[in-house]
């Protein structure tokens, strides 16, 4: 038996899935976090957790995810510790990352909850695994996250992992060490940069934002846009996994900042229009 932990819910589902179709009996812990964004200063602490729920609904109480961080967020994120906490000595747990911030993130600061526990801890990358066991013939891909994989490609990279080495003591040091330099600093943004997490100002992504509208613009006019168009193409020529709430969020500060104009209704993706001011 081996406890599978994975960031997001979409890519616990996809997990369960594929451990049922092989007839598994490993567990799934699927941490309902988001590590590209919000504080994580002193996060391991009870002062740090308090402070990042705080600041989910402080500033995240638009759009779709708002119901989930005012009500849900930190029972689910609670919850998703205490299952850690609870994981047998005796087990094995496997992490799954990406080569992304809030998976890399995530994984640095586990590796910090499991600091010091002794069960056998395997890491999977499984954008290092897609590109070595499922890609097409001379074919490089990047997923931005594990959730983007396909449970038929979770399974085969699933039976490749039986034959992984645990992680050596050194490189969980490494880590945690790497997760202690990261949550000392109170910014909010994460980004992966070069093999490394970045953590950067909370408008640092503002400007790239502003760009992607002009782009827009120049394409189908100078007229309002759906803000969920904008998010899109923002999301899809971005090359980073910041997620669409946190766009949309950074959005709605232009307008308030006089940047963009919009036309709709605030805070329903879907039913907001925008246009450079």
């Amino acid at each position: 038996m081996n406890a599978h932990l994975v960031f997001g819910e979409s890519t616990a589902g996809a997990m369960k899935w594929t451990l049922n179709k092989v007839k598994s009996k490993d567990t799934v812990i699927g941490f309902p976090d988001f590590f590209a964004i919000g504080p994580i200063h002193e996060l391991e602490s009870e002062k740090g957790l308090v402070g990042r729920v705080q600041w989910f609904k402080d500033n995240m109480s638009i759009g779709d995810m708002a119901e989930y961080y005012s009500n849900e967020y930190e029972s689910s994120y609670r919850l998703a510790l205490q299952e850690i906490g609870d994981i047998p000595i005796e087990v094995p747990i496997t992490i799954w990352t990406a080569d992304n911030a809030p998976e890399q993130t995530g994984l640095r600061f586990v590796m910090k909850l499991l600091e010091d526990r002794e069960n056998k801890i395997f890491v999977v990358n499984s954008n290092e695994c897609f590109n070595k066991y499922c890609k097409p013939p001379d074919v490089f891909y990047t997923s931005l996250h594990t959730s983007e994989i396909s449970p038929e490609n979770l399974k085969i990279i699933l039976k490749k992992t039986h034959s992984y080495e645990p992680f050596l003591l050194e490189s969980k040091n490494k880590l945690v060490k790497e997760w202690e330099a990261l949550s000392a600093s109170e910014e909010v943004l994460r980004l992966w940069e070069d093999g490394a997490i970045k953590s950067v100002s909370v408008d640092h992504l503002d400007a790239f934002i502003i760009l992607s509208a002009r782009s827009l613009e120049w394409k189908y006019g100078e007229g309002f846009l759906e803000s969920s168009r904008l998010v899109g193409d923002i999301l899809g020529h971005l090359e980073q996994y910041v997620g669409d709430a946190f766009i949309f969020n950074r959005i709605h500060n232009l307008i308030e900042q006089g940047k963009l104009e919009y036309e709709g209704t605030l805070g329903k993706m879907r039913q907001l229009r925008v246009k450079l001011a």
